[in-house]
């Protein structure tokens, strides 16, 4: 049988033997689309509309590195809220990223952005005068958290919420943390995802996500308003959820869980990962395919990334790291753990218990540094597996950057 893929800016035929079970996932696209009517009427049920009565309510909105529809949700309270949005406050919850440029910017507020430019703020972690002491985390780590959050009577956060590779899902308390907080909370936090318990879909016992929970226990007293849009792999909006910020996460969570989550009884042999724009860019980014479909391969198993990688590497810290990386110990040569290492580490340790392959056009060298094999020929592969009595059972994950695959009951996570 033949499998058509995504490759690049074409598309990649694999021939599967016959004989082997093949089973395809892919985000689902059931849900109506909300219409704009549908969410300002949720909006106000749920009390959302009471932040824009303030005299000047803040605004927290992601930056450019999200799909968040920001500025269509904009639009849409604009229709009926203008002179309120005009009179907000906007915090970009940057996180760890550098500030916008120019045409994010105008991506992000869209229409709104030539009224509201002068009434920006974009976080930087770097910037401690710019934030204030909320808290001490378990780790004895200072929190610190944007004073712009800290002085608002009234905040209405807008986010989006998706499975993440080691958070367990994208937004809700991520505006905040690490949104909004300083860098060593975040590189606290993010060292958290050397352990392979921090996986997409998980938030109770997820080591990452649990530390967000203890993070947001130091502005408990304050109340968040929040919108939380799930949309589809084609950018549909198919869910917003209003209201307090936990509950508003929550019901989104469950939203984007009957979208783009699979749960089967066993495990497969082989894992096929279809990687799609803009996931398929680089080396750096398609291992969100591979965290996403990991837990699904049984023992001496393969996941196998299928990513043209038309722009390289993708991040040459994250590279460059690997090339002092203790593999049998699973650390950097000199034992510190920096920012971004859990990438290398999670790889590392995911290929003692399977075959972790691409098939792209970077060179072999520049594969195998980061813990990848190479693979050529997949049809040719899948055969040699088969003859040897080793693939009954394939899984196809189309879109694998967005679509999990997990096993009920997984008991594939590890410390490491």
């Amino acid at each position: 049988m033949d499998i058509t893929l995504a490759y690049g800016k074409a598309t990649l035929t694999v021939t599967v033997p016959d004989g082997v079970q093949i089973d395809s996932f892919g985000s689902r696209d059931d849900r109506e689309p909300i219409a704009r009517e549908t969410f300002l009427a949720h909006f106000r049920e749920t009390g959302c509309d009471r932040v824009l009565d303030a005299p000047s309510p803040l605004i927290i909105v992601n930056d450019g590195y999200r799909h968040t529809p920001t500025a269509r949700i904009l639009a849409w309270l604009d229709s009926e809220y203008a002179d309120r949005l005009d009179q907000a406050t906007y915090l970009i919850a940057t996180g760890t990223h550098p500030a916008p440029t120019e045409q994010q910017f105008k991506t992000i507020f869209g229409s709104l952005y030539d009224r509201v430019r002068n009434r920006i703020v974009v976080h930087d972690c770097r910037d401690r005068s710019s934030m204030a002491r909320v808290g001490i985390d378990r780790f004895g780590g200072q929190v610190l958290l944007n004073k712009t959050v800290l002085n608002s009577e009234r905040v209405l956060i807008i986010g989006s919420v998706e499975p993440h590779y080691f958070a367990g899902y994208t937004g809700g308390r991520k505006a905040l943390f690490p949104g909004a907080c300083d860098l060593a909370t975040t590189e606290r936090n993010h060292n958290l995802a050397n352990s392979l318990d921090a996986q997409p879909l998980r938030l109770r016992g997820n080591p990452v996500a649990e530390h967000f929970e203890e993070l947001m226990q130091f502005v408990e007293t304050r109340t968040f308003h929040s919108v939380q849009i799930v949309m589809d792999a084609e950018h549909v909006i198919r869910g917003i959820t209003c209201g307090e910020l936990t509950s508003a996460f929550a019901d989104a969570v469950a939203v984007a869980a009957g979208i783009y989550a699979h749960a089967v009884d066993e495990p497969y042999d082989v894992v096929l990962c279809e990687m799609r724009p803009p996931l398929d860019n680089n080396l750096y980014q398609l291992q969100k395919g591979l965290e996403n479909c990991q837990t699904a391969v049984r023992a001496g198993g393969a996941a196998i990334l299928v990513s043209a990688c038309a722009e390289g590497v993708g991040s040459e810290h994250f590279f460059n790291q690997a090339l002092t990386w203790d593999r049998n110990r699973n650390r950097p040569e000199d034992g510190i753990l920096r920012f971004g290492s859990h990438k290398l580490s999670r790889v590392n340790a995911m290929t003692e218990r399977i075959d972790v392959l691409l098939h792209s056009e970077l060179p072999a060298q520049d594969i195998r540094q980061v813990f990848y094999e190479p693979i050529d020929d997949l049809t040719t592969y899948l055969q040699e597996r088969r003859a040897s009595h080793d693939l009954d059972r394939l899984a196809v994950v189309y879109d694998a950057g967005h679509t999990v695959l997990t096993v009920n009951d997984n008991q594939t996570s590890k410390l490491l």
